[in-house]
């Protein structure tokens, strides 16, 4: 799919969020590494959220997250994220989750009924589908559904006799998870999307990409706020291949969150700002432009 930058404006450095309260309706809110890190809420991110929720702002959450939204709501309770921050949630896992049962596509009514499955334990109520018959091993399975490496810990080049084992047999595989890497507070974890670029890049692989920055998450998002006017709906995330240019694909304004994944290049840690050079050295290889660049959920 191609991504377009629809956003000609300027980025604007913003230290703290508050003068942004008057000018939008709906916040989308990225997850990992916007509003946490994994562990606990980022510094100030809650309290910026409850801010705007009594400001009459509707907040959205979406995430990446490689399972369903009941799993999210579940770690969300479980690290400290209130649910009256926010309104509803959406994630990458629920979308194709619903894809695998619904095969309202080209794409999806190929797949057969048996999984080969890659992730970790946690996900594997994934499979819980009534779309998916078994799971099988890569030897028998119809397609791979991939949520992330089975351990934090684990490298690009441990999965490539399974990703590789997978494309000779021509299996397509389901990423659930666009991500290439996040932070767990402060190391580094490959996710589901390194895998997957791998196994369509290198390999040959067919993959069927699930999540930001493709557009159907963001039209479901869009469709459940019933927002008429976008120019009122703010994406708020630090992923500039997939907060930021999903937001421009659907002609929203964004704001990066520089000290999340890209905190390391640009040098700074949370709670900081960028040069405007520095900035606009790592925007300049990114497919979108935000059009605000802020420390963090910070009010």
């Amino acid at each position: 799919m191609t991504l377009s930058d629809t956003s000609s404006a300027p980025t604007e450095l913003l230290p703290r969020l508050a003068p942004l309260a008057a000018l939008y309706d709906h916040l989308i809110v990225d997850l990992w590494g916007t509003l946490h890190n994994g562990i606990e809420p980022l510094p100030g991110a809650v309290d910026c959220l409850a801010h705007f929720k009594a400001a009459g702002t509707g907040v959205v959450l979406l995430s990446n997250a490689p399972f369903r939204v009941s799993g999210v709501r579940t770690v969300l309770e479980q690290i400290g994220v209130p649910e009256d921050i926010y309104d509803d949630i959406f994630c990458s896992g629920e979308i194709a989750w619903h894809a695998i049962l619904n095969r309202d596509d080209d794409w999806h009514k190929k797949l057969g009924r048996r999984a080969a499955f890659i992730g970790p334990d946690r996900h594997r109520p994934m499979l819980e589908n009534p779309g998916i018959d078994s799971e099988a091993d890569i030897a028998e399975a119809d397609f791979v559904i991939c949520t992330g490496p089975r351990d934090a810990g684990h490298t690009l080049a441990m999965y490539l006799p399974e990703l590789e084992a997978a494309a000779a047999r021509g299996l397509p595989m389901v990423c659930t998870n666009p991500d290439r890497e996040v932070l767990r507070g402060d190391s580094r974890e490959i996710c589901a999307g390194a895998l997957a670029e791998a196994y369509e890049t290198q390999l040959g692989g067919d993959v069927a990409w699930h999540g930001k920055p493709y557009r159907p998450v963001f039209d479901a998002v869009l469709k459940s706020i019933a927002a008429p006017d976008h120019s009122r709906v703010l994406m708020i995330g630090d992923g500039l291949g997939t907060d930021i240019a999903g937001a421009a694909a659907a002609g929203l304004d964004s704001a990066f969150v520089v000290s999340g994944i890209a905190g390391e290049k640009l040098g700074i840690s949370y709670g900081g700002l960028p040069t405007a050079e520095k900035l606009a050295e790592v925007i300049a290889g990114a497919p979108a432009s935000p059009r605000y660049a802020i420390p963090g959920l910070i009010w």
